[in-house]
Order: structure tokens, then C-alpha cells, then sequence
């Protein structure tokens, strides 16, 4: 089990100082990819857009960049 940090770079930028435990890196990811389909979500509903490159960047608990997630990794769009 690893400890892995999710910060939130969007219409704001979150710092996640508390972090959560995951059994390895596949399992934090799956879990930046859930947290950026609800945040695009919430995105639309609340102001009327999506900017694609907006990104969750996962750290782990020695402080190092270990993935990043971005909205266009997660969805799809089509006309």
C-alpha cells in the first residue's frame, strides 16, 4: 500500500495535503480518472464549459510527480 496525493489543476488549483492510500500506482489512477470525469461534469453544469488540459497531477508520498491525469485523457467528444 502507497500513499498518493491528488492535486487539482482546473478553474482552481488544489493542493491535496491529505492524501490517500492505494494498493499501487494502476489504483491511484483509476481514482484521478473517476475525480476528472466529475469534475468536467461539474464543469459544464456549473459554468457552460470544458477545457480539456485542465488535469489532475498524482504525487506520491516522497513528493514526486508519478502521473497526471487530464480531462482529454477521459473523455470523448464527437459531433
Amino acid at each position: 500500500m502507497a500513499g498518493y496525493f491528488f492535486h487539482v489543476f482546473n478553474d482552481e488549483k488544489t493542493h491535496d495535503d491529505e492524501g490517500q492510500v492505494f494498493a499501487d500506482l494502476a489504483g491511484a489512477i483509476a481514482r484521478a480518472e473517476k475525480d476528472c470525469i466529475a469534475l468536467a461534469l461539474e464543469s459544464i453544469a456549473e459554468h457552460r464549459h470544458l477545457i480539456m488540459r485542465h488535469h489532475i497531477d498524482i504525487e506520491d508520498s516522497k513528493g514526486r510527480g508519478v502521473a497526471t491525469v487530464s480531462f482529454g485523457d477521459v473523455i470523448t467528444v464527437s459531433a
